[in-house]
């Protein structure tokens, strides 16, 4: 019986060891990048200096967005997981299991969005299947593959991370909660927040995607990325030190966040640093500044937010005042919570 390990949203670390890592089927030598927690693709040496990276999701889709712009963000979502391993994707093969319920214009317009989307990073659509099913809702609505094809040296892995590390953080905490909750009820938040405030977080939106972040990041050298999805920032974190093996200190003193996020994380009373924000990257390099500098200047604020260290396998939130806090694995993602108590007040 598994009903003690599991609950909505993604299976925690425990289940994952347990069920899925020590079952992968016939394994190949040239996967030289498995499937592990927190990590977010598969990585198969193709023996030419090459190496081709993978990544498969959910194709989520939320109709309250408009299909285009919700369109979007499912080709971001992927093409951010992509990224991480300093491989820009390059093909895709989705699946679509559509409900009943979608229209033809619907399908078209979010069709098109998802073109508009992949044209813009380089992407093509290279095979798939696309049907309407019965039993089948938004906004999981089936499943998206993207691949890339890169030099071997370019690749972030675990084992790459080496103590004295930098530690990067792009954009800030909560981005994508903070986005989501005010594009699915801008008018619970336009009555509450100042106008330019509720503008900014509406407008976060566009934010929702660390692909251009990895990019440029990847292109000055990485040892290993990691998007900040559910548990946030500091879920992405931990994830990173168990993965690589290391441990953290991070600076209160150097972490930042982004205005509208402070504003809305505090009216719905939730904790920014353990909530979803994709469009937030933890990059881990030893060219911390030249990183930090590109970005800058391409418009992404970043910050060197810590050190990789051994002396702990832990990661450590070092205060003002000299103090040491560990942080753990979160036990939840505050976001979900406020998400369904704001759609029971709609």
């Amino acid at each position: 019986m598994l009903l003690h390990f599991m609950r909505l949203g993604k299976i925690n670390q425990e289940i994952f060891n347990k069920i899925i890592y020590p079952h992968l089927g016939f394994l190949h030598n040239e996967v030289i990048v498995r499937p592990q927690h927190g990590v977010d693709t598969g990585a198969i040496d193709l023996q030419d200096g090459r190496v081709l990276v993978v990544k498969t999701d959910p194709v989520f889709i939320v109709p309250q967005f408009g299909f285009k712009k919700a369109s979007w963000f499912a080709v971001h979502i992927l093409a951010s997981d992509v990224m991480t391993s300093g491989i820009p994707p390059k093909y895709a093969l989705i699946d679509l299991n559509l409900p009943p319920k979608i229209g033809d214009n619907e399908f078209e317009e979010m069709w098109i969005g998802i073109h508009e989307a992949l044209s813009e990073i380089g992407v093509m659509v290279v095979g798939g299947h696309t049907g309407i099913y019965e039993g089948t809702d938004y906004p999981m609505v089936g499943g998206f593959t993207m691949f890339g094809i890169g030099e071997k040296e370019k690749l972030g892995m675990p084992s790459k991370v080496q103590v004295g590390d930098d530690i990067l953080m792009t954009k800030g905490p909560a981005i994508e909660a903070t986005a989501l909750l005010v594009n699915l009820y801008p008018e619970y938040f336009r009555n509450r927040l100042d106008k330019e405030v509720f503008n900014e977080a509406y407008n976060l939106y566009w934010e929702m995607s660390c692909w251009k972040d990895g990019l440029i990041a990847s292109n000055v050298g990485i040892h290993l990325m990691h998007d900040a999805t559910e548990g946030g920032v500091f879920e992405a974190l931990v994830e990173i030190s168990i993965a690589s093996g290391k441990g953290m200190k991070i600076y209160e003193d150097k972490l930042f966040m982004n205005r509208a996020v402070r504003e809305v994380t505090k009216l719905v009373n939730i904790d920014p640093w353990v909530s979803i924000s994709e469009g937030t990257m933890i990059i881990i390099t030893n060219k911390g500044d030249e990183v930090k500098k590109r970005l800058n200047e391409q418009g992404i604020r970043a910050e060197i937010i810590g050190k990789i260290v051994d002396d702990v396998k832990e990661v450590n939130l070092v205060k003002s005042d000299g103090s040491r806090q560990k942080i753990d694995t979160p036990k939840e993602d505050p976001f979900w919570k406020v998400f369904f108590e704001l759609a029971n007040k709609k």
